[in-house]
C-alpha cells in the first residue's frame, strides 16, 4: 500500500506543475543570427500570438506584419484541447550556407502555415502538417533558400483541433536537416518493422500453444507499434486519413493487453494478489478513458499519460518483487520495461509541459525504447519457456532415479510411464518441426515483402518497375494468406468446430470445375490431363460440394507439385456403393516408410521436400480429414518412380429422382441452366419517390426496380432540377446521386434541410470508404446507398422508409435488363470516345470526370470488371500522376471495347448468362478459344472416322459454352451439327461446311481477343 501511495502522489504532483504552467511572455518580433540559432530550438525565445477570435488574414506584406501581430492578444501556452495561434521572428544569415530549413516539431499539428517575408515582395507560403503533403516524408516544415547577409521574417500559423505537447521550433542547415531525417526515417521503418513481425511471430505461437499470454503480447506490441506509425503520419503516407483520431485508442487498448501480459507472465496473482487488483482495476479505467480518448484526444492524453505511467512503475516494482522471489524471467521483464518507462514518461511529461523540450527527437526515442521492450519481452518468454525445459529435464530425472529404486511389481508402471513420456517427447518434436516450417514459411514470403516495400519506401524501385514489384508482394501475400488459412483449417478441424452440409449437387458441374481449373494448370507445365467415368453415374449427389472441391483440388495440386513428365488423371465410378474418385500421376512416387507420415500434419515424404517443393505439410492431413467429414477416408497406392494414386471413397448418397448418365453424350444434356428462384417484391403502392441521377441508365435502371414495386417515381438529372421538383411536390423519400452537374448532391441536401424539409434523404455513389460514408451521414443524409446498386440491399434500405402493402412477384424482367445493358454498351462507346479525346489532350480533370461516371454505373449493367479498373484511373487521374494514366489508361480503353464489341457474338446476352457479370463472360470466352482448335480438330478427326461417340463426347465438351457464350454467328451452324450427330449422319459433305463456319467464326474471335487484358492490367 505505501508504493501505491506514493504512485498516487507522484501523479498528484504532475498535474498540479501542468495546471500551473505558464505559456511564453509577450515579446516583441525577436531578430537571431543564423550561426547561433543553427540547429538549436527558439520556441522559448519567441512571441505568441493568439488567433482563435482573429477574422483579418495575414498580411502579404512585410510593412503591415507588425501592425496586424500588434493586433493579435499574447498567446499564454498551448491548449492540448485544440488551438490556433501564430508566431513570428526575423533571421539573418550571417553565415555561408544559403539552403536552411525551418522545422517546427514536437507535437501532432493537422495545419501550419509557414510564411516567409522580403523587403518589398509578397509573402511566400507553405502548407505543412498531419495528413499533408510534406516536403519530408515523417516530419513537418519547409525548405527556405536565405543569402548570406539576407534577412527574412517569418510567420509560422499553427492550427489544429487539439496539440499532444507544446510545438519546439529549429531553424536547421538543408543538409543537417535531410541527413537527420533519413537516419530517423529507417530507424522509425526499422521499430515498427520489429514490433509487427514479434507480434505477427507470438500469434502464430498462440495459435499453436493456446497460452492466452501470447495473444495479450502480440495484441499490445502491435496496438503501440501502430500508435507510434499514427504519431509519424504513415497511415497517411500510404493514404489512409484522419488516423490521427486514432492516437490515443491504440495506447489505450495496447495498455489494457499489457496489463494482462504482465498478470499472466509474472504470476501476480500467485506472487502479488494486490499488485494484481491495483493493475485490473488500471485496466478497467483504460476500457472507460476509450470512448473519451475518442471524444476528446486532449483529455484522452492525459488519461493515457496516468494509466500508461501507472502500468509502467506497477510493472517494474512487480518485475522486481517477482526477481527478488526468485523468477528469474523477471529479470528480462524489469530491464524491457525500463527501456520503455524512461523515455516514455519523459515524453508524456515534455508532451504535458511539465519538463522542457529538447533537441532530440524524444517521441523517436520512445518508440525505440517499445522496441527495445518488445524484443526483450521476446527474450523475458524464451527465458520462461527455458525455466520450464529446466524444470522438465529435473522432473524426469527424479522420475528416472525413482524408477531404478522401485520393486518388480512397479516395472509394469514403469513401462507405461516411458510410453507416456515418448509421447511427450513427440509432441515436443512436432511443435519443433512445426516452429520450424512455419518459420520458413512465414519468413520467406515476409522477405520479399519487406524488402520491396523498404525500396519503394525509400525509392530504390523506378516506377516503371512498381507495377511488377506490387505484383510480387501480392503474390507472396496470396501465399502468406494460404498458409494462415492451413493453419486455422487445421485448427478448426482439431478443435471439431469445422461445420458440413448435405445439399444437392451436381457430381459433373463439380468434376467440370476441376477439369477446368487443374486441366489448364496440368496443360501449362506440359503435362497429359484426362478425365474417365465408368457409367452409370448420378447426375446429383447429396454431399457438401465445398468441401468435396476443397479435397480434390488438394489432391490434384499436390500430383502437379510432384510430378514433372507425364499424366496426371481423375476416375470416377461407383464400387460397394460407395463414390470413388482416384487422381493419378506419373510422378516421384512414395515409398511404403514415407506413406505412413503422408497424413500427419506438418510432415511430408523426406526433408528435402519442403526445400525443393515449399508447403506447410497440412494439405494431405486435411483432406484426409474433411474426407472422414463426409463419411469417406483417402487412401494412397504407390511406390518409388511408379507413380501415385490417392483414392477418395464416400458413401454414395444419391438424391432423389435424380437421372443416371450413361455415356458422355447425357452428361451436358442433362446439366440444365441454373435458374435463380425469384424472390417476391414488396408493395409499395402509394408511395411516391423523387430520383435524381445525371446518368440516363443508371436512372432507367433504377426506375424499371421502382415502378415495378409500385412506387411513384420522378426522375431529375441535377441538384437544381431537385430543388425545383420538391418546391411543388411532396414525397416520401429521395435517393440523390452525389455528383451531377449545376449542383451536385450534397449542395442539394444542404438547401433542402435549410429550408425546414426532413423528407428522407439516401445518398446514391460509387464513394464507398467508411471515412466517406460517415462525411455523408453528417452531413445529414438518412442512410448511404453503393453504386452499383445490389437489388437486395436496394430493397431492404426502401423497406425502412417506404410503407409497404404486401408483395409482388415480379421480379425485374430479363427483357428489360437485355434492353438496359444494350444501352450502356452505346454509352460506353461514347465516353469511350470522350476519354480518348482528353488523352490525346491530356486533360485529367476531365478523365476523373468520366472514370467516376463510369466506376459508379458499369457493375449496375454487369461491367464489373470496366468499373474496377476505372475506379483505378479516377485515384491516378485525381492524384495527378499522368505517368501512371498516360500508361494505364489505353489498356483500359482497350479492355472495354473487347467488352462492348465482339464480332458474332450477343455480348448483353453472354453477360445475363453469366450471371451478369462482364468479367466472367470474358473469362468464359478466353476459355472457349484458348481449346476451340483442339477440341475441333478431335470433332473433325472423330467424324471422319466415322466415331460417333467420340464425336458426340467432343462436341457435348464444346456447344454449352458456346451457347453460353451467345455466339450468335455460330448458332445456326452449332444447332445443323447437334441434328447431324443425334441422326447418326457423318457424311463429309453435311459437316463439312458446319465445322469451316464455326472455325472461321473462333478465328476472328481469336483474334479479336489477342492477349487477355483482364491479366495484363
Amino acid at each position: 500500500m505505501k508504493q501505491i501511495k506514493l504512485l498516487v502522489c507522484f501523479v498528484f504532483f504532475c498535474l498540479c506543475l501542468t495546471a500551473t504552467a505558464n505559456g511564453t511572455a509577450a515579446k516583441k518580433i525577436v531578430s537571431f543570427d543564423l550561426s547561433k540559432i543553427s540547429n538549436s530550438n527558439i520556441s522559448n525565445q519567441v512571441s505568441y500570438f493568439s488567433l482563435n477570435n482573429n477574422t483579418n488574414p495575414a498580411p502579404n506584406e512585410l510593412p503591415q506584419l507588425a501592425e496586424w501581430l500588434g493586433t493579435l492578444p499574447i498567446q499564454h501556452g498551448t491548449n492540448l484541447l485544440g488551438d490556433k495561434y501564430a508566431v513570428s521572428f526575423e533571421i539573418y544569415n550571417d553565415t555561408q550556407q544559403t539552403e536552411w530549413f525551418i522545422y517546427p516539431n514536437g507535437s501532432l499539428v493537422q495545419h501550419i502555415e509557414i510564411r516567409y517575408y522580403s523587403d518589398m515582395q509578397p509573402a511566400m507560403s507553405f502548407d505543412t502538417g498531419h495528413g499533408l503533403d510534406n516536403q519530408q516524408d515523417f516530419h513537418y516544415g519547409s525548405s527556405i533558400e536565405i543569402l548570406p547577409g539576407q534577412r527574412k521574417t517569418l510567420l509560422l500559423l499553427f492550427e489544429s483541433d487539439f496539440f499532444s505537447s507544446p510545438i519546439r521550433i529549429l531553424v536547421k542547415p538543408q543538409a543537417d536537416a535531410e541527413r537527420l531525417f533519413q537516419i530517423e526515417s529507417v530507424i522509425l521503418l526499422l521499430c515498427l518493422g520489429i514490433c509487427f513481425a514479434l507480434g505477427i511471430y507470438n500469434l502464430f505461437i498462440f495459435i499453436t500453444t493456446r497460452d492466452p499470454k501470447y495473444i495479450y503480447y502480440a495484441v499490445a506490441t502491435s496496438c503501440y507499434a501502430l500508435g507510434w506509425a499514427i504519431g509519424f503520419g504513415v497511415p497517411e503516407f500510404v493514404g489512409i486519413n484522419h488516423a490521427e483520431y486514432w492516437l490515443i485508442p491504440t495506447f489505450l487498448v495496447g495498455g489494457f493487453f499489457s496489463i494482462f501480459f504482465n498478470i499472466r507472465f509474472l504470476r501476480l496473482e500467485e506472487f502479488s494478489p494486490k499488485i494484481c487488483k491495483v493493475l485490473k482495476l488500471t485496466a478497467t479505467a483504460s476500457l472507460i478513458a476509450l470512448p473519451i480518448a475518442f471524444y476528446s484526444p486532449g483529455i484522452g492524453l492525459y488519461l493515457a499519460f496516468i494509466i500508461s505511467s501507472v502500468i509502467l512503475i506497477t510493472g517494474v516494482y512487480a518485475g522486481i518483487h517477482c526477481w527478488i522471489k526468485g523468477y528469474s524471467p523477471a529479470k528480462y521483464f524489469v530491464f524491457a520495461l525500463l527501456s520503455v518507462a524512461l523515455p516514455n514518461i519523459i515524453g508524456n511529461l515534455v508532451s504535458l509541459g511539465v519538463l522542457p523540450g529538447f533537441n532530440a527527437n524524444i517521441y523517436l526515442l520512445s518508440l525505440v525504447g517499445v522496441s527495445l521492450d518488445s524484443l526483450l519481452l521476446a527474450f523475458a518468454l524464451a527465458a520462461q519457456v527455458r525455466l520450464l525445459s529446466i524444470h522438465n529435464k529435473e522432473l524426469t530425472a527424479t522420475l528416472e532415479k525413482t524408477v531404478e529404486k522401485r520393486t518388480a511389481e512397479l516395472r509394469h508402471a514403469n513401462i507405461q510411464l516411458e510410453q507416456s513420456n515418448a509421447e511427450l517427447i513427440e509432441a515436443s518434436n512436432a511443435k519443433g518441426r512445426f516452429l520450424a516450417t512455419m518459420s520458413h514459411e512465414i519468413r520467406t514470403p515476409l522477405t520479399s515483402i519487406i524488402g520491396y516495400a523498404d525500396g519503394i519506401l525509400h525509392g530504390d524501385i523506378d516506377k516503371s518497375e512498381q507495377a511488377r514489384v506490387t505484383k510480387i508482394i501480392a503474390e507472396n501475400g496470396n501465399h502468406l494468406l494460404s498458409v494462415i488459412n492451413d493453419i486455422l483449417d487445421i485448427s478448426k478441424i482439431e478443435a471439431n468446430k469445422l461445420d458440413f452440409e448435405s445439399i444437392a449437387t451436381p457430381l459433373f458441374s463439380v468434376l467440370a470445375q476441376i477439369e477446368s481449373i487443374a486441366g489448364k494448370r496440368v496443360r501449362d507445365k506440359g503435362l497429359a490431363f484426362h478425365l474417365e467415368y465408368e457409367f452409370p453415374l448420378p447426375a446429383q449427389i447429396n454431399t457438401d460440394p465445398t468441401r468435396l472441391k476443397q479435397i480434390l483440388f488438394n489432391l490434384t495440386n499436390n500430383a502437379i507439385k510432384f510430378t514433372e513428365q507425364g499424366y496426371i488423371g481423375l476416375s470416377v465410378r461407383i464400387l460397394n456403393n460407395r463414390l470413388q474418385i482416384q487422381v493419378k500421376d506419373s510422378g516421384e512416387g512414395i515409398s511404403a516408410q514415407q506413406q505412413e507420415q503422408l497424413f500427419q500434419p506438418f510432415t511430408q515424404a523426406d526433408s528435402s521436400t519442403n526445400r525443393r517443393f515449399g508447403g506447410t505439410g497440412l494439405g494431405l492431413s486435411i483432406a484426409r480429414r474433411l474426407a472422414k467429414g463426409l463419411g469417406g477416408d483417402i487412401n494412397v497406392i504407390s511406390a518409388p518412380r511408379k507413380g501415385s494414386t490417392f483414392i477418395l471413397d464416400f458413401n454414395l448418397d444419391v438424391v432423389q429422382d435424380s437421372p443416371w448418365i450413361n455415356n458422355v453424350a447425357e452428361i451436358w444434356q442433362s446439366t440444365t441452366t441454373k435458374s435463380v428462384l425469384s424472390t417476391p417484391l414488396p408493395n409499395f403502392v402509394g408511395n411516391k419517390v423523387l430520383l435524381a441521377d445525371d446518368h440516363p441508365n443508371n436512372r432507367e435502371l433504377i426506375a424499371i426496380l421502382l415502378k415495378r414495386m409500385n412506387i411513384t417515381v420522378t426522375e431529375v438529372e441535377d441538384g437544381k432540377q431537385v430543388l425545383e421538383t420538391i418546391f411543388y411536390q411532396t414525397f416520401d423519400l429521395i435517393l440523390l446521386d452525389i455528383h451531377m452537374p449545376q449542383m451536385d448532391g450534397t449542395d442539394a441536401l444542404k438547401q433542402i434541410r435549410a429550408a425546414g424539409n426532413y423528407t428522407p434523404v439516401i445518398a446514391l455513389t460509387a464513394n464507398n470508404m467508411k471515412h466517406e460514408v460517415d462525411h455523408y451521414m453528417r452531413l445529414g443524409f438518412s442512410d448511404h446507398l453503393a453504386k452499383p446498386i445490389s437489388r437486395d440491399n436496394f430493397i431492404s434500405k426502401l423497406s425502412l422508409y417506404l410503407n409497404k402493402q404486401g408483395d409482388i412477384d415480379s421480379p425485374l424482367h430479363q427483357g428489360d435488363m437485355l434492353k438496359l445493358i444494350k444501352d450502356y454498351q452505346l454509352d460506353l462507346r461514347e465516353q469511350i470516345a470522350n476519354l480518348q479525346k482528353a488523352l490525346d489532350q491530356g486533360d485529367l480533370t476531365i478523365i476523373s470526370e468520366i472514370a467516376h461516371r463510369i466506376r459508379g454505373s458499369a457493375g449496375s449493367f454487369g461491367f464489373d470488371i470496366i468499373g474496377q479498373k476505372f475506379a483505378d484511373i479516377e485515384h491516378c487521374a485525381l492524384q495527378d500522376d499522368e505517368i501512371a494514366v498516360t500508361y494505364e489508361l489505353p489498356k483500359v480503353i482497350a479492355l472495354t471495347e473487347q467488352c462492348i464489341d465482339l464480332p458474332g457474338v450477343d455480348i448483353a446476352t453472354g453477360i445475363i448468362k453469366h450471371h451478369n457479370s462482364a468479367e466472367k463472360f470474358l473469362l468464359a470466352i478466353f476459355e472457349l478459344i484458348e481449346h476451340s482448335q483442339q477440341t475441333l480438330e478431335d470433332l473433325r478427326a472423330a467424324l471422319e472416322n466415322n466415331e460417333i461417340d467420340d464425336a458426340l463426347e467432343h462436341f457435348s465438351k464444346f456447344f454449352p459454352n458456346c451457347y453460353e457464350c451467345a455466339l450468335v454467328r455460330s448458332e445456326v451452324a452449332f444447332k445443323t451439327l447437334e441434328n447431324l450427330l443425334k441422326q447418326g449422319q457423318v457424311e463429309p459433305q453435311q459437316y463439312s461446311t458446319q465445322l469451316e463456319i464455326i472455325a472461321a467464326h473462333l478465328t476472328e474471335l481469336r483474334a479479336a481477343t489477342q492477349g487477355n487484358l483482364m491479366k495484363e492490367i
